[in-house]
This record gives C-alpha cells, structure tokens and sequence, in this order.
C-alpha cells in the first residue's frame, strides 16, 4: 500500500477525501460500503498578541504587537499583507500613539513559519504611559476589517530592601519581597543566570545552558514574596537536570550573576497564558481582543535588580539574606 504523504496540509487532505469518495463509489458497485470523511477547511483568522510592559524606568517603557493568521490556512497569499495593518493605542485621556511595523525578530525570536506575520513597535510614545493607566488598542487589518481591547496597566510597586545591584554570598538564598501592584492578577518571578558552566564544573554538575533561564509564578495578587533562587523555575522543573536542580536548592555558586525581574500583569495577561507546564488561566485561552480576528491586549509593570555571587569584598551592597 502507498504511504501517506510526509506532510499531509490541508490542500492534501482535500484531495484525499476526494480520493475517499471514489473508492466509495467503487465499493458500493462492489456490494461493499465505506463510510465518506468529509475534511473541512481551515478558516482564516487573524490573531493578535499585543502587550504593553511599563518599567520603573519610563525609557524601559515598550509596546509591541505581533499578528498572524491561522496556522495551516491556506490562501494567504492572495491578500493584502499583514505588515499593512494600522495599530494605535490611546490612553483614555485621548492620548494616542501608532506601533509602525518593525522586522520580525523584534517580536519573535525565531518562528516555525516561512511567513510568521507581522510585527509592530511603538518607538518613544510608551514612555508617557504610567502604571494604572487605561489603555485602548485599535487594530485596523488590510483589506478591511478591526481588532479593539482594553487594558487597565497595573498599579506600581516597590521591591523592598533589594538594591538595583547587590552582592549575594555563595550558596545562600535571598528574600524577595515587593509590595502589592494594585489591579495585579499574578506577578511572574524570572531570572537569567550567567557563568554556571565553568562554576559548578569542578562540582561534576554539567549546565547546557548559559545563560540559565528560570521562570515562576505568584497566581494572587497578595502572594508578594519568594526566595532566590530556590522558589523560582517552577515550570522549568522537568527540563532541568536534576543535579542542577537540587544545587540551585541551595544557591549559587561563587562567580555566577543573575538578573532578576518580577513582573505584575494583568487580567489580560493571565487569561490568554497557556502553554506546556504553564497554565494560569487553566487549559483555554480567554482573548480580550474583539473583532475580525481574536487575540490578547495585556500590559505588565515590571521592577528588578542584579545580583553578583562572591564572598569577596566589594562597594556592593549585601542582598537581602533569607
């Protein structure tokens, strides 16, 4: 029997079923019955993921938004690009601004897809937008056809006795503890750690990656505190190697620094995150995009610091010990 083909697309599977009802044809000459599939085609969808993240620092402040189409559908290439679509946000004072389209790696680190969609930044107009502002997004597809959502960007917040830049001892854990972001849903705790390949070496303790990515979560919005780097990495548990799990439990090594962030979001936010072992908004996605299209408008504040790991003595000031 012939095999199917490799990658069977939708254009594929539209001739198979044709296939399908002539052998049934065939078969019911035969006295023989087979039951007719019929395969329906992929709609066409736009989805936009548009997010808003404020810092602590107003230059920090960025807008982005990233839009596609359905994945597998087919046709594409007969309408108007994507990278035509007009987005603007206005603060609900009337204060607006546009995101102009911007090379895609500016949205996506890399992509599956020979045509990923199109990205749009905002350049220098995010940096008036504050914590606790209400903020609208107007998508204006090609060919016709809009996209519209709200956020309310949550409350400003304090991270507590943690300098910008401290010195944490070896092997010990620190406290970080914040103040509540009003209007929060969640806070993400994240932090990128360099140098663990040639310091845990003479442990015997073999890290692939460097720097060493970690990500956890806070799901209420009172739940203002976790410890570093122990409690962070909760959905990076199954990738980690266990040795390096277990040695993280402790601290970290002589040499090593850290950059961490935690980062309060929004209703939004929670509601559309979904994916492998992270799920805040449990297993379906809730877009807060209305329209010709779906999609999410989230906005996030973020704080965080930098943290160098020695016993040595330096002008830095000592993070907070657990």
């Amino acid at each position: 029997m012939a095999g199917l083909p490799s990658q069977v697309t939708p254009r594929a599977l539209r001739q198979l079923s044709r296939g399908v009802a002539h052998l049934a044809l065939l078969a019911s000459i035969a006295g023989c019955s087979l039951e007719e599939v019929t395969i329906a085609d992929v709609e066409n969808v736009v989805i936009a993921e548009i997010y808003l993240d404020v810092g602590a620092d107003r230059s920090d402040n960025i807008a982005r938004a990233f839009l596609h189409r359905t994945v597998g559908f087919e046709g594409g290439e007969s309408l108007p690009p994507l990278s035509q679509a007009r987005v603007t946000m206005t603060r609900s004072d009337g204060f607006s601004f546009p995101l102009t389209p911007e090379g895609v790696n500016d949205c996506l680190e890399s992509s599956p897809f020979e045509e990923p969609g199109a990205c749009f930044v905002a350049d220098g107009a995010p940096a008036f937008i504050e914590p606790g502002d209400l903020v609208e997004v107007r998508v204006e597809l090609p060919g016709g056809g809009e996209l519209r959502g709200a956020s309310r960007v949550p409350g400003g917040f304090d991270l507590l006795d943690v300098p910008a830049v401290c010195r944490l001892a070896p092997d010990r854990l620190m406290t970080v503890e914040w103040s509540t972001s009003t209007g929060a849903w969640a806070y993400l705790s994240e932090t990128s750690i360099r140098g663990l390949p040639e310091a845990l070496r003479p442990e015997g303790i073999v890290v692939r990656d460097d720097p060493l990515y970690l990500l956890g979560l806070s799901v209420s919005d009172s739940d203002t505190t976790v410890v570093f780097p122990s409690e962070f990495g909760v959905f990076n548990r199954f990738q980690l190697d266990a040795d390096l799990a277990r040695r993280l439990q402790r601290g970290l090594p002589e040499g090593a620094t850290a950059e961490v962030s935690i980062t309060a979001v929004d209703r939004n936010y929670v509601n559309w995150a979904r994916g492998g072992n992270f799920n805040p908004s449990g297993q379906v996605r809730v877009p807060s995009l209305s329209g010709q299209g779906t999609g999410v408008f989230a906005s996030t504040v973020v704080r965080g610091f930098d943290a160098l790991v020695t016993d040595r003595a330096s002008g830095l000031p000592a993070c907070p010990l657990q």
